[in-house]
């Protein structure tokens, strides 16, 4: 009865142990993954960051969304490289992990060799004595017998496998160790070549600084020119919501929205947070709503967001509507969409391929974007309106 409790125990313990490995290499594998798709995506950014960064370069004039692109790149480089920390943090946890392993096994191991030689030494002093035999003849009756019979065949067949079991674990755990600590020097390595993004990093710090100084010394041009931008727009915003209310309102009461168009607004509404950018690729370099600029003494009252996208970045729709009017303004045009009771609107571009009553799909391309020949800069000015109170585009588009 003893024998068969402690055989049931080992049985226990061991198929923990061997349980046990595969359920964290399975998470470990799913964290790293995450942690090299996030540094792609942030190689990605840094990239299409520096592209827009470098279109505005020769150019004397310096802007806001000139420094919000920079302010995102400081914080891109500063993620990838605790990204990169992060990642060997995570190696070096999962080698401690797998040794501490190892030094288990080998402790079972140990155990389980002494066992099992013990076994053979008493089973070859009992060949004489028949101890076996008397183990089987001391039975009860004949099933007993056979229990008995099965149960020694049994465990001396336990032994043999579990010995070569943890051997070939054993065998496993340090060939992943290997591997691990290949991956870590890997890691390591790469850190070290990311000393160059940390030399890029103060460069950029240092080209923030000077866009900064450059910025604090035209503060009175550059509120100068804000206002004259945002009479601009408010004179456009005016336009807009004419037109709107036109749509909404023609003849002084109100008429019911169409059937189609009580569905398109539902439609619209279900979508939100999961609407696609107008731009393919492209940076938000100023936010919704009246804020104070944090280095400057300037207030912006923005009633969309602006996307900072490469010259020629095509602008799409983010979602089914109508066409409802193409407006030509001095410098640049704007497109307005309307999905039912909810208005989008697409300011500054430069071409525009959709006429006035044309019904249009998501993503489907609306125009070219305007460039600035004075800052070099391609900037996207989008906003999203129900009926004529505006919303924060943000809330409505998918998160990048």
């Amino acid at each position: 009865m003893h024998i068969r409790f402690k055989f049931l125990v080992i049985v226990l313990v061991l198929s923990i142990i061997s349980y046990i490995p595969p359920l964290y290499a399975q998470k470990k594998k799913q964290t790293k993954t995450q942690l090299q798709s996030q540094q792609k995506k942030i190689e990605r950014n840094i990239k299409y960051t520096k592209r827009l960064l470098s279109e505005t370069k020769n150019k004397k004039r310096t802007s806001l969304n000139q420094l919000s692109l920079i302010q995102k790149q400081v914080k891109d480089r500063k993620n990838l490289i605790n990204s990169y920390s992060n990642e060997i943090k995570l190696i070096d946890n999962q080698i401690r992990f797998d040794k501490e392993n190892i030094k288990q096994l080998q402790a079972e191991l140990i155990t389980l060799k002494k066992e099992y030689a013990n076994l053979i030494y008493q089973s070859y002093k009992s060949r004489s004595n028949y101890d076996q035999w008397m183990f089987l003849f001391a039975s009860k009756d004949f099933y007993q017998a056979m229990r008995r019979m099965r149960y020694l065949k049994e465990y001396n067949a336990y032994r043999r496998q579990k010995a070569q079991a943890i051997e070939q674990t054993q065998l496993e755990l340090k060939q992943d160790i290997e591997s691990l600590e290949k991956q870590k020097n890997e890691r390591l390595g790469l850190l070290i070549s990311k000393e160059s993004e940390t030399q890029e990093l103060e460069k950029d710090r240092l080209q923030k600084r000077s866009i900064i100084n450059n910025l604090q010394q035209k503060e009175k041009d550059l509120r100068g020119k804000l206002q004259k931008q945002q009479k601009e727009w408010n004179k456009l915003n005016k336009e807009i919501q004419k037109i709107i209310e036109k749509e909404i309102n023609p003849k002084g009461n109100r008429p019911p929205l169409s059937p189609a168009e009580v569905q398109l607004s539902k439609d619209f509404i279900s979508n939100i947070g999961k609407l696609p950018w107008p731009t393919k690729r492209g940076n938000i370099t100023s936010h919704f709503g009246k804020h104070n600029h944090p280095q400057l003494h300037i207030t912006i009252n923005n009633k969309g967001v602006d996307f900072s996208c490469e010259k020629g970045a095509t602008i799409s729709a983010v979602f089914d509507g109508e066409v409802v009017k193409v407006l030509q303004l001095p410098r640049y045009k704007a497109v307005l969409i309307k999905h039912g009771e909810y208005f989008t609107v697409y300011n500054k571009l430069q071409q525009v391929f959709v006429t006035e009553g044309e019904m249009v799909k998501t993503n489907q391309s609306l125009g070219v974007v305007w460039t600035d020949s004075e800052s070099g800069e391609s900037v996207l000015h989008f906003e999203l309106l129900k009926q004529i109170n505006y919303q924060n585009p943000e809330k409505w588009l998918i998160r990048r």
